[in-house]
């Protein structure tokens, strides 16, 4: 290091306030690769989520990238097309008259800058009276530059909103049509599946059509102050003062592009965060009945949370790399345009240019205030039209969000249903060369095998329940505020009480029955008699109105509807909800125990042989309903409560499933009440509750299998 070197480097270091900017700078380039490394660990986890949900999805998030390119060009040309249809549609109008008020602004904003100049150059001369009378023509031409002001505001919020109207009816014209809802939620053929379609109808059309108005003034009201403020600057500082500017704002933008990145992929991927987040809760409403039932409020919980908390981390990193920009925007726009700016006046007047050094002080002061005022105008048009780049990246990812909506429409629009592709069934063996299960059914598995571990996980279960009990202790009995006595212990019964709906019907009028261990009870009766209204009680979701239930624990009794409800999450966790990995882990569970507990209800292997347990997919779509209904018999399984109660929830399996899955809960112990009215499911019960529907009459009876056939034809 040379002596001048050594000397410069103590200088620095002995002044305090440097070291302060010292530690700024350092402090400064550490934060921005922290976050550098936190996008590309979040772009990394997304990559990997579309991977695995679609083996294609790297090619298409290329070809479908939010950018701006000719394709977002043709889209917004096409998305323009629908919003204003023709030169006499009211958005013209509202176009047309923006137009006109944003000429009208800056032909004001002429006239208040000319008389700044005329009021400066009265100042310096002491002409008083010429001042006076400048001060109150200035206060006076702000009354209708006020005006123009709120009027563009309005004409601009009105643009929005009949562009928002014009798009929403479009989608929904398609959208709505027949069935079409349906088929782009649920069907999803020839690649038309619409995700999140609540917050691609709502939320991003809103946002485009809002940022989209606001881009017509953002474009329009610079050019135009261009134009005009270049033509007066260059009356008083000729061709030199403009060249300047321009030429710095030229150098700045190129520097500006090639150091900010794209805010377009990160406005779509917030849209895609926040139509996640708007989903789960949606989800949430719609199966909080069977949610309810397995008390998964904290699973839900967690989902949620999780889902808000990539909401945050994605908005954090958003709003850095928003500051990282508005940064460069200032410095670059701001304050080193201010510099370019003392250039354009001194150089021309160092120059004589147009005179400028012969003329007296108060011409000079007028001439500095003029020019003052034009080069702040200029400099903000320029300005704007540079951060202008900033705004159309983030109009981009909107205009991803909805070109993508109105391009599925219309397809939906165009295609028509078609015939669903037929597929034959991978590695499925011939029917002579599989090993046949007890009911007849095909087996790729040894039910041998199957049917020793199904023995070894009853005895697992039932340590498990021990340590369980044996930590939770005796539960205190439970008196209803105003109802009836809930007592807690193993065996199910029911002491004068009546079901009451939040209506206030009267279901069923002093109930009285016990369930015994392992005879199973079939409940019947009329739509609408209340039969579900049974486990409601049960699991004291309705309070209990008047008698005394003794009941097992909520976490004893399990609801199986007829469409099973899938969480967000893998395959894993649809088998254990509402437990998570790590709780499935502390209880002993493998892998392999879930894979023996799909393989008792699906002996073909159909499900694993298509997913992996770390799979993660919208099951609710992706699932037939056949399999669901397979997936909620292995959930039954994984949590082996005391009792179960199955509404019509193996209406979709065949027969000798069917008859695997009561046989299971035989074996492992299940109490099953079944609400269903098919003959063939009367064999695997004992009894049969029966609600007449009426004045909350029931019936409680054994039944006579040699006599079966007529136990449902009462």
């Amino acid at each position: 290091m040379t002596n001048a070197q050594s000397s410069l480097t103590q200088h620095i270091l002995s002044q305090p306030r440097n070291y302060l900017a010292l530690f700024i700078i350092v402090a400064g380039t550490a934060t921005l690769i922290t976050k550098s490394r936190q996008l590309k660990r979040l772009n990394a986890q997304k990559r990997e989520q579309e991977r695995r949900k679609d083996p294609g999805a790297k090619k298409k998030a290329s070809q479908n990238y939010a950018k701006v390119d000719m394709v977002f060009l043709r889209r917004l040309m096409d998305i323009f097309k629908i919003m204003i249809p023709s030169w006499k549609s009211k958005e013209f109008s509202y176009l047309a008259g923006l137009t006109g008020l944003l000429v009208l602004r800056t032909y004001l904003s002429v006239i208040i800058t000319k008389q700044l100049g005329k009021n400066g150059q009265a100042l310096v001369t002491r002409n008083y009276k010429g001042l006076g009378l400048g001060v109150l023509w200035f206060g006076i031409i702000t009354i209708p530059a006020s005006a123009v002001n709120s009027a563009l505001k309005y004409l601009q919020a009105m643009m929005a909103l009949r562009f928002r109207m014009r798009l929403s009816h479009h989608v929904h014209k398609s959208y709505l049509d027949g069935v079409n809802f349906y088929r782009s939620t649920q069907l999803g053929q020839n690649g038309v599946r619409i995700d999140h379609a609540d917050q691609r109808v709502t939320a991003d059309i809103d946002n485009f059509c809002t940022k989209i108005s606001e881009l017509y003034s953002t474009i329009f009201k610079p050019v135009l102050d261009m134009i005009l403020f270049t033509y007066k600057l260059v009356g008083i500082t000729g061709f030199e003062g403009p060249l300047i500017m321009y030429s710095y704002f030229l150098l700045s933008g190129l520097l500006k592009n090639t150091v900010i990145p794209s805010l377009g992929k990160y406005v779509a991927r917030e849209s895609e965060l926040e139509g996640m987040y708007r989903t789960t809760h949606k989800s949430l409403i719609v199966n909080s009945e069977e949610i309810a039932f397995y008390n998964g409020a904290e699973t839900e919980k967690r989902i949620i949370n999780s889902q808000l908390k990539q909401i945050e981390e994605h908005h954090a990193l958003f709003s850095f790399v928003r500051a990282l920009v508005s940064v460069a925007d200032n410095v670059l726009v701001k304050y080193f345009a201010s510099i370019a700016g003392y250039l354009t006046m001194i150089i021309p007047m160092m120059r004589n240019a147009r005179g400028l050094g012969e003329k007296s002080v108060d011409e000079m002061t007028r001439d500095y205030i003029l020019t003052s005022q034009y080069l702040g105008n200029l400099s903000g048009a320029v300005g704007e039209f540079v951060v202008m780049s900033s705004k159309v990246m983030k109009i981009a990812g909107y205009t991803h969000r909805v070109s993508e909506l109105l391009e599925m429409v219309k397809k939906l629009k165009n295609q028509g249903v078609e015939p669903f592709e037929a597929r034959e069934e991978a590695n499925e063996p011939a029917p002579q060369d599989v090993a046949q299960t007890s009911g007849g059914a095909r087996s790729n598995v040894n039910r041998a095998a199957l049917d020793e571990w199904l023995e070894e996980w009853r005895t697992r279960c039932n340590d498990n329940r021990r340590e369980r009990n044996k930590r939770h202790g005796n539960i205190p009995d439970r008196q209803v505020n105003g109802g009836g006595l809930i007592r807690y212990a193993e065996d199910l019964h029911f002491e004068h009480v009546d079901i009451v709906s939040p209506e206030g019907k009267i279901l069923a009028k002093d109930l009285n029955m016990r369930v015994e261990a392992l005879k199973n009870v079939m409940v019947t009766g009329p739509n609408g008699c209340g039969k579900s209204s049974l486990f409601r009680v049960i699991s004291e979701l309705w309070p209990l109105h008047c008698g005394v239930m003794t009941k097992p624990p909520s976490e004893e009794l399990i609801f199986l509807p007829q469409k099973p409800y899938q969480s967000f999450g893998t395959l894993r966790d649809q088998i254990t909800y509402p437990h998570t990995k790590k709780q499935m882990h502390a209880r002993g569970v493998t892998d392999e125990d879930l894979k023996n507990l799909v393989s008792i209800v699906d002996p073909e292997n159909t499900i694993l042989s298509e997913w992996d347990l770390d799979d993660k997919k919208n099951w609710q779509q992706t699932m037939s309903l056949g399999i669901m209904q397979r997936i909620a018999a292995a959930r039954l399984f994984y949590h082996r409560p005391l009792y179960c109660a199955l509404d019509e929830c193996t209406s979709c399996v065949s027969g000798e499933t069917e008859d695997v899955i009561f046989e299971t809960c035989k074996k492992l112990n299940i109490t099953v009440f079944s609400v269903s009215h098919r003959p063939a499911l009367v064999k695997h019960h004992d009894f049969q509750l029966h609600f007449e529907g009426r004045e909350g009459k029931w019936e409680f009876s054994k039944i006579d299998h040699s006599r079966e056939h007529e136990t449902l034809c009462r």
